[in-house]
C-alpha cells in the first residue's frame, strides 16, 4: 500500500470518528404523541421541547400531529395517525423512516458530504436541499409530492427524479410510476390533501377565504376580542378583527390573531404561545406575565415555546421558538446583574452592567431586552436606566440594586422571511440552557452577520429599523402610532406619564401600525394595524 493511500485510510477513519451526533426538538405538538427512544420497548408522552436522538421513534393518534426541528435545521412535520423513526441524525446524514402515515420535510440546503433521505416499505426518497411530503398508504403504498428542488425516489432496481410541482407513487411490490404534474387531474389537483398542508406549514399561504374560515370558527369561542374600521397611516380604510382564543386540543396553549381586511388585500398576524402548565379559568392571570415579573415570587405561568408569523397572504415572517424556561434577574449593589435558571439554580451567571471598552466607550447590557449596546461616556448614566412596571404600585421606575425580576429566555430561535432563515441561534454548551442570548448562544446569520440601522423621527412616535444581511438582502419595519383616522401620535402625548392607568388611558387613543417589507417580497410589504385594547383587557398590556 502507498504512503498516500495509507494516509488517506487513516484520515477517513478520523473523519467518521468524529462526526458529531445530533439532536431534533419536538417544536409543536397537537393532539396524543408518543415517543419510543432506541432499544427501549415501552412508549411515552411526548413534551414539548423533548430532545430527540438518532434512533428515536414517533408515532401520533388520531387527529394528532408533531413537528420537530433538527440541530441542522432540517424540520419533520408528522400528520395524524403516523409510525415515523429518525434511523440516522448526525452532521453527515439524515435518514428516517416512514412506516405508515404522513411527513412532511422542509429539508436546508445540504453541505457536500451531507446526506438526507426517508425510506419507506416501499421506497426510498433522497434529496439535495428541498421541500417534499411523504404518504405511506395501506400495504405500503407510497406517495411522494415535491414543492421545491429535487428528490430522487428508488423502489428496487429503478430510480426516478421528481421536480419541484411533481409527483409520483411506489405501489405494492415495489411498481414504480412514473411523475406527473401536482395539479394535473390524476393526481388530484393542488387542493390535495397534501398540497394543502404543504402551504400552510412551509409558506403560511393560506388563501384569503380559508383565513377568513378559520378565523371565523375560532372567533366565535375566544377568550377577548375587538373589532373596529379605522383609517391607516397611508390614508386606507381598513376594517381590523382581533381575538384571543385557547388552542381546543392542548390545554397549555393560547393564539393571538390579527386580521385586516382592505379592499384589495388581507393581511393577518398569529401569536401561538404554549405556557409551563394548563391555563387558569381566567386566561389573564397568565397572559400577564408574558413580558416578565417584578419581585421576588416567581410568576406561576411562563412560555416554553411561541410561533409568531405575519403574511399578506403571499409573503410571510415567521418566528419561532422553543426550549422556554424561567430566569431570576438580580441588580447587585454594583449595577451588575446576576442571571439564574430557576430550575436549576446552579446555572448562573453575572453580566456586568457597564463595562468600560478600550475606546472609552461603554458596553452596556439591559436585562429585560437581553441585549447589548455601545454608548459613549456622555450617554452611559441615561443608557444604564431600564424601566420596569411595578404593579403593586401601578408605577414605573428604574430597575435597581436590589431588584429582581423574573423572564422566559428561549433556547432555540429562528427567523425566517419567506421560509429562508435569516437568523437563528442554539445554545453553545449542549444541555445548558440560555441565561444571556449573546453570550450562552451560538447564532446564525444569513451570509455571516445583520447590520440594523434605525431611524427615529423626533417629534412623533414613528420609528423604521432596517436590518441588513451579509448576503446582500435586507428587511425593513416602519412602527408608527395613529389613532383612527390615520394621524400618528406626537411623542408629547405620553410625556409625564408615571402609571400604568395614565398610561393605559393614552395608549387606547391609538394604534400599533406596522409596515413590514424585505428583499424576499419584491416590492410588495406586510401592513398591518392592531388596536392595544385587546392587549389591556387580556392583561398582555399591564
Amino acid at each position: 500500500m502507498s504512503l498516500g493511500k495509507l494516509w488517506k485510510g487513516i484520515l477517513l477513519i478520523f473523519m467518521v470518528s468524529i462526526v458529531r451526533a445530533e439532536i431534533a426538538t419536538l417544536d409543536h405538538l397537537k393532539g396524543i404523541v408518543e415517543v419510543r427512544e432506541v432499544g427501549q420497548s415501552v412508549w411515552r408522552t411526548a413534551h414539548l421541547g423533548d430532545a430527540l436522538k438518532e434512533g428515536v421513534s414517533i408515532r401520533t393518534a388520531l387527529k394528532s400531529e408533531a413537528s420537530l426541528v433538527t440541530t441542522r435545521g432540517h424540520r419533520f412535520k408528522i400528520s395524524s395517525l403516523s409510525l415515523f423513526t429518525l434511523t440516522d441524525l448526525n452532521e453527515t446524514q439524515t435518514k428516517g423512516f416512514l412506516e405508515k402515515g404522513k411527513v412532511l420535510s422542509k429539508v436546508k440546503p445540504l453541505h457536500d458530504q451531507e446526506k438526507f433521505s426517508i425510506k419507506t416499505p416501499t421506497a426510498i426518497c433522497a434529496v439535495r436541499g428541498t421541500e417534499f411530503a411523504v404518504n405511506v398508504q395501506e400495504k405500503g403504498a407510497t406517495w411522494v409530492e415535491v414543492y421545491k428542488g429535487i428528490v430522487g425516489v428508488a423502489a428496487g432496481d429503478h430510480e426516478l427524479a421528481v421536480h419541484a410541482g411533481e409527483r409520483t407513487s411506489v405501489l405494492e411490490g415495489g411498481i414504480l410510476e412514473r411523475s406527473q404534474p401536482i395539479s394535473s387531474r390524476s393526481a388530484g389537483g393542488d387542493q390535495t390533501p397534501l398540497a394543502k398542508e404543504a402551504r400552510r406549514e412551509v409558506t403560511l399561504g393560506l388563501s384569503r377565504e380559508d383565513i377568513i374560515a378559520a378565523a371565523a370558527s375560532e372567533e366565535r369561542n375566544s377568550d377577548y376580542r375587538e373589532g373596529k374600521t379605522l383609517v391607516d397611516v397611508e390614508g386606507k380604510r381598513v376594517r381590523l378583527e382581533e381575538y384571543i382564543v385557547r388552542t381546543p386540543a392542548t390545554a397549555n396553549q393560547f393564539k393571538f390573531v390579527v386580521l385586516n381586511h382592505r379592499d384589495d388585500r388581507l393581511d393577518y398576524f398569529f401569536y401561538h404561545g404554549t405556557f409551563n402548565r394548563d391555563l387558569p379559568t381566567d386566561l389573564s392571570i397568565a397572559l400577564r406575565d408574558i413580558s416578565g415579573r417584578y419581585g421576588t415570587t416567581a410568576p406561576d405561568y411562563y412560555l416554553t415555546a411561541y410561533d409568531m408569523a405575519q403574511s399578506n397572504v403571499r409573503d410571510s415572517i415567521h418566528d419561532t421558538a422553543s426550549g422556554g424556561h424561567l430566569i431570576k434577574i438580580e441588580m447587585n449593589s454594583s449595577g451588575d446583574f446576576v442571571l439564574t435558571d430557576a430550575l436549576n439554580p446552579t446555572n448562573t451567571r453575572t453580566v456586568t452592567g457597564a463595562e468600560l471598552l478600550t475606546d472609552g466607550t461603554y458596553k452596556i447590557y439591559d436585562p429585560l431586552s437581553d441585549s447589548f449596546s455601545i454608548v459613549t461616556a456622555a450617554q452611559k448614566e441615561t443608557a444604564s436606566h431600564f424601566g420596569i412596571y411595578i404593579a403593586q404600585t401601578d408605577t414605573f421606575r428604574d430597575f435597581s440594586a436590589g431588584d429582581t425580576f423574573w423572564k422566559a429566555r428561549f433556547d432555540n430561535y429562528t427567523h425566517a422571511i419567506n421560509n429562508i432563515s435569516k437568523i437563528s441561534y442554539t445554545p453553545t454548551v449542549s444541555g445548558v440552557s440560555v441565561l444571556a442570548t449573546r453570550l450562552d448562544a451560538t447564532y446564525t446569520y444569513a451570509g455571516g452577520y445583520v447590520y440594523p440601522v434605525v431611524q427615529v423621527d423626533p417629534n412623533n412616535v414613528d420609528a423604521t429599523i432596517t436590518n441588513y444581511y451579509g448576503d446582500g438582502t435586507f428587511e425593513r419595519y416602519r412602527t408608527v402610532l395613529i389613532n383612527d383616522r390615520g394621524e400618528i401620535a406626537p411623542l408629547s402625548a405620553f410625556s409625564g406619564i408615571s402609571t400604568g392607568a395614565d398610561y393605559k388611558g393614552e395608549l387606547l387613543k391609538w394604534n400599533y401600525e406596522e409596515q413590514t417589507t424585505a428583499t424576499e417580497f419584491e416590492g410588495r410589504n406586510i401592513d398591518l394595524v392592531v388596536e392595544p385594547k385587546i392587549f389591556i383587557k387580556s392583561g398582555l398590556i399591564q
